[in-house]
């Protein structure tokens, strides 16, 4: 019951976070992530002593922080200056597609996650949906932006599944609290290290940016990377990658409400099909089938 509610609570706050993402990097998109995961490291300290259990800053736990980090250092960090020139919708979308790249690092990585025919008939189908999303919905003035954008999402999707991967592959023993604040303070320290005045020098930003930093590191990187690495470590890496497949529809509709964002026939038709690839890529229908059928 209690992976079951994570879920619920994770594909929430999931498809809220790439709005947040959007509105708390309107100013700065360097000091926006910066400053959500620098809040979220301090947030989180108090749950350390809430947990009573000790800190290891052992060189395996270091191992498990520094992988762990991979995605929101990496990861989060690029899909903040991506979210600059891209819709929020879109950004749910390309984030969909950590299930297929998880599952690529995940063939090689983790044994029993072969990459099948099936497989690659659903990467087809997903990559012809986003051809149909941002061919017809890309922005003359904005193109070459856009299309570099698009890259470093990529990119950002590709570091987060490959974080993922290598976490589970160390099969270790920490609790997600200690992994969740061992990964944060390495990303505050990268931050630093990359950018050593951002958090210093604060810019003019508005008041819906500093609420979306606010629940960005709050909800988003405590809550939601608790969760998340509670579900990483009770449940398989490829259904923890599957729960990106929920949330572009509900982060579409959201994108659209409460920040105008387009939504028209051929961003429809394009979601449906990444959803459609996604599903064919994770569903082993067979296994389903013969459950079905002796029940």
């Amino acid at each position: 019951m209690k992976i079951v509610l994570a879920y619920i609570a994770i594909i929430a706050i999931w498809t809220t976070t790439p709005l947040a993402i959007k509105w708390s990097g309107e100013t700065d998109w360097l000091f926006g992530v910066a400053a959500r995961t620098a809040l979220g490291a301090m947030i989180v300290l108090p749950l350390l002593y809430w947990s009573k259990s000790r800190f290891s800053f052992e060189w395996s736990a270091i191992k498990v922080y520094l992988s762990a980090s991979i995605p929101i250092l990496g990861g989060m960090t690029l899909m903040y200056w991506a979210a600059q020139y891209l819709p929020s919708g879109w950004i749910a979308i390309l984030f969909a597609l950590t299930p297929i790249i998880t599952g690529f690092f995940a063939h090689f990585c983790l044994p029993n996650s072969q990459i099948t025919k099936r497989k690659v008939f659903g990467v087809a189908i997903a990559l012809s949906g986003l051809w149909i999303i941002f061919g017809p919905n890309l922005k003359t003035h904005m193109l070459e932006m856009q299309l570099t954008a698009i890259t470093i999402a990529l990119l950002a999707v590709i570091l987060h599944a490959y974080g993922t991967v290598r976490v589970k592959r160390m099969n270790h023993t920490l609790s997600p609290i200690h992994v969740v604040i061992g990964a944060l303070w390495v990303t505050v320290i990268g931050h630093l290290i990359l950018a050593p005045t951002t958090l210093f020098d604060w810019p003019e930003f508005t008041t819906r940016e500093g609420w979306a930093i606010i629940y960005a590191a709050s909800i988003g990187s405590v809550v939601g990377f608790l969760l998340y690495f509670y579900l990483l470590k009770n449940v398989d890496a490829m259904k923890v990658g599957l729960i990106p497949v929920i949330t572009p529809v509900f982060a579409l509709i959201l994108g659209n409400v409460l920040n105008n964002e387009t939504l028209n026939a051929s961003v429809w038709l394009g979601a449906s099909l990444v959803t459609l690839g996604l599903i064919i890529f994770e569903v082993r229908f067979r296994t389903l089938w013969k459950r079905f059928r002796y029940r």
